[in-house]
């Protein structure tokens, strides 16, 4: 027999078994979005004459890439689609909006600063009504208030020194929003003997690539690859606390961006958890951690699962005495990063996070906890309970 040659596209791996649009979030909850499959290879095929073809309903994906995960094929659908959809981009409406949604990192430090005056009015009703009707954000949406003290600021006062040292990606909006989570990084590492370095960092990318900038994504990763591949050569490993962050680093950058080095640093960056479940297994640190009574859900993000690295907050939280932790098997929250703060996807956003709040509602427990800043900001409006990142949990257990 002769060998039959490779398909010349990615699409022609797929062989329309659908399971894609099974576990689709966006085509289980409206008619609009016909599923991954016609999305990503369904649309190669049919327009792959045609580079600048497109059709409105494409830009209804989420960018979960959970179609990914549930491929048998290997096909990188997210990607299928975004590239298509991507030629279309200047043809978009609300194209400012976006920008200023995606590239919210710009106004962070000021947002710190003028927290004080800018907090009450990101939540003032007027204000938000004029952002729908302007804008197109919708005005039900809950916006991220910012911290007074940036991270980076609470970080220039730690002391430890230690032959022991990782590098750490904190992102921005756990630099200007939740810079709870970034001091519990710190906290945690301090109290294993680990020093924790700050790499010179910019956003990371993922939000322009929501808005289907490829070279804005592009230009963010360029800035950062030099500086972590300079970590990563003098000796240290790379950790992140978000799990969208993460997804960049260790995927996009090389494989949709091309970046030069990028392949390096991804082979030295690891989730946050799954660095301490790998310390912990080969005995190199031991957690001594007191009891949290408590009851606890645990949402797993599409992009953690798209890392394939399991569920290593779990496995690490669990160790814990006392507490009881609930995994919850509802596949997506809903926001999809900016997806959710526009006026046009809102109610789809909310219809696909109605799953999640009804099963912690059946869970009853005293506060839920996920690896996302986005599926945090989620929860919350869905559920009016307190979220936080698993990290939070572990420095209450270890280091009070």
């Amino acid at each position: 027999m002769k060998k039959r040659p490779l398909p010349k596209k990615e699409a022609d791996l797929c062989t329309r078994c659908a399971t894609c649009t099974a576990v689709c979030p966006v085509s289980r909850v409206t008619p609009q979005f016909p599923g991954p499959k016609q999305a990503g290879p369904g649309v190669e095929r049919r327009n792959g004459l045609d580079p600048l073809a497109r059709d409105d309903w494409m830009d209804l994906c989420i960018g979960c890439r959970l179609c990914n995960v549930a491929c048998p094929s290997g096909v990188d659908i997210y990607e299928l689609n975004l590239l298509k959809r991507t030629a279309g981009r200047g043809r978009q409406r609300r194209v400012m909006r976006d920008w200023l949604l995606s590239h919210a990192y710009l106004f962070g430090m000021a947002g710190s600063r003028l927290s004080r005056l800018v907090n009450p009015f990101l939540k003032n009703l007027l204000f938000k009504r004029i952002l729908d009707v302007i804008m197109g954000v919708d005005q039900k949406s809950k916006l991220p208030s910012y911290e007074p003290q940036p991270f980076e600021k609470w970080f220039s006062t730690r002391h430890l020194r230690s032959d022991r040292r990782v590098a750490y990606f904190y992102g921005c909006y756990t630099n200007t929003n939740e810079t709870e989570v970034g001091k519990a990084v710190v906290r945690i590492l301090e109290k294993v003997g680990i020093e924790t370095v700050l790499p010179f960092q910019t956003c990371c990318g993922i939000p322009m690539l929501g808005a289907c900038d490829i070279d804005g994504a592009r230009k963010a990763g360029l800035k950062n690859v030099p500086a972590l591949l300079k970590a990563v050569r003098s000796g240290l490993e790379i950790v992140f606390s978000s799990s969208s962050c993460g997804l960049m680093i260790r995927h996009e950058y090389s494989r949709l961006l091309s970046i030069p080095g990028a392949e390096e640093v991804a082979a030295h960056t690891h989730d946050f958890f799954e660095y301490l479940r790998g310390l912990v297994g080969s005995g190199g640190i031991e957690l001594t951690l007191k009891a949290l009574p408590v009851k606890a859900a645990y949402f797993a993000p599409c992009h953690l699962k798209s890392l394939g690295i399991g569920l290593p907050a779990l496995n690490i939280l669990r160790m814990i005495p006392g507490i009881e932790i609930c995994n919850l098997e509802t596949n997506c929250c809903g926001l999809g990063g900016a997806y959710g703060f526009k006026k046009e996807k809102a109610s789809i956003s909310v219809d696909i996070g109605e799953d999640l709040a009804g099963e912690i509602s059946e869970v009853k427990p005293d506060f839920v906890i996920s690896d996302c800043e986005g599926c945090r900001l989620q929860i919350r409006r869905l559920t009016g309970l307190k979220v936080v990142h698993p990290v939070q949990v572990l420095a209450d257990a270890l280091c009070n």
